[in-house]
């Protein structure tokens, strides 16, 4: 269903310096020479036949020329502080992003050649076997059925009398169902549902009582709707919810939108527990295309990704409940706090899930 293949977007950056050894010295016009035939040569480590996107490292050797040149300058991609020390005109780095480990991921290397002040850029697209930190797969559903999983999931139905929504929840086909390889939420206009006196209907299901986890990292992939009034969520509550109630079961909203309320193609991530974080970031085809949505879940720390682009990090301090099992809820809410007015569902009010995965 999946090829895993996507690019990552950068949003910070580690700067490598190369000196060569041909470096003139003095003021004449000559340091003013623009550098010319700037090519880079790039060899995934190991390689081959067989394993083509490489050894699974990660690592990459970097070689590069250019006439006129005295300095070179590579930026890459990366989520990590982590610096490496490289010198003469090559050297090897590892691939130490956000992207789920054990797929290939296709990343950009920028390089400047410079003659003193002068230079001369160029970019070039490597695609490599990313498995920096040796993760596993410990859970998954990658909804390639023809029906959902209620071994695993739960349907929550009516309206919840939670935020003002306006929705009724149902296990309807029309509302939730799982086809083509994808998880499909959809939110319509039902008028006096079943004589509820709701006029609009959707979906929530969760698995509590069958799948909870504490800490790891989490990768779903999915596209979210857009049509004005629609509030989907991808999200995780605390098993003892039912003991201590909200907020101090905890809350974990790895993506939301609201387009009534942050316009289109704009997701948050948040943590409440009596206390509220949130971040919101404007990504480019939220509503047309699929994204990842990833949180990085420590004793520590929680982080939040899109397609490798950090949201937010928020410090896991004693007093938070993060410590503890949750479990995980997906629905698209109508209307509400978030939803707002006006309501306006038609072709883009459906949420698509390719896959929900949870590493070690």
């Amino acid at each position: 269903m999946n090829n895993n293949m996507y690019k990552v977007t950068l949003f910070s950056v580690l700067s490598f310096f190369l000196l060569a050894a041909c470096s003139k010295g003095g003021s004449s016009p000559e340091n003013n020479q623009v550098p010319t035939n700037l090519s880079i040569n790039i060899q995934v480590v190991g390689a081959n036949t067989s394993t083509p996107n490489g050894d699974g490292s990660g690592k990459v050797n970097l070689s590069f020329s250019a006439t006129n040149a005295n300095a070179f300058q590579i930026v890459l991609p990366t989520e990590s502080n982590k610096t490496y020390t490289l010198t003469g005109s090559s050297g090897t780095v590892e691939c130490v992003f956000t992207s789920a480990p054990g797929t290939t991921t296709k990343y950009p290397i920028n390089i400047s050649a410079y003659h003193n002040a002068v230079h001369k850029d160029t970019t070039v697209f490597v695609t490599v076997y990313c498995n920096p930190t040796g993760q596993n797969i410990v859970w998954s559903d990658e909804f390639d059925s023809t029906a959902l999983n209620t071994k695993i999931w739960n349907y929550e139905t009516g309206n919840l009398g939670v935020n003002n929504e306006k929705e009724y929840y149902t296990s309807n086909p029309a509302n939730v169902s799982v086809q083509n390889g994808y998880l499909q939420i959809t939110a319509l206009n039902s008028p006096n549902y079943n004589n509820s006196g709701w006029n609009y209907t959707s979906a929530r299901i969760n698995t509590s009582g069958k799948y909870s986890f504490t800490y790891g990292r989490v990768d779903i992939r999915a596209k979210i709707p857009g049509d004005p009034g629609t509030w989907p969520a991808l999200w995780l509550l605390g098993n003892n919810i039912g003991t201590v109630g909200w907020p101090a079961c905890g809350e974990i909203d790895m993506m939301e939108a609201a387009t009534n309320t942050w316009g289109l193609n704009v997701v948050g991530s948040s943590l409440h527990w009596g206390g509220d974080t949130n971040k919101k970031l404007q990504v480019s085809g939220a509503t047309s295309d699929f994204h990842v949505y990833s949180m990085d879940w420590r004793k520590d720390h929680i982080a939040f990704y899109v397609d490798g682009v950090k949201i937010d990090s928020v410090a896991n301090d004693l007093g938070k409940p993060f410590n503890q099992n949750f479990f995980f809820i997906f629905n698209v809410a109508v209307g509400g706090d978030m939803g707002g007015n006006p309501i306006n569902l038609g072709s883009g009010s459906t949420m698509y899930v390719d896959y929900v995965r949870v590493y070690n």
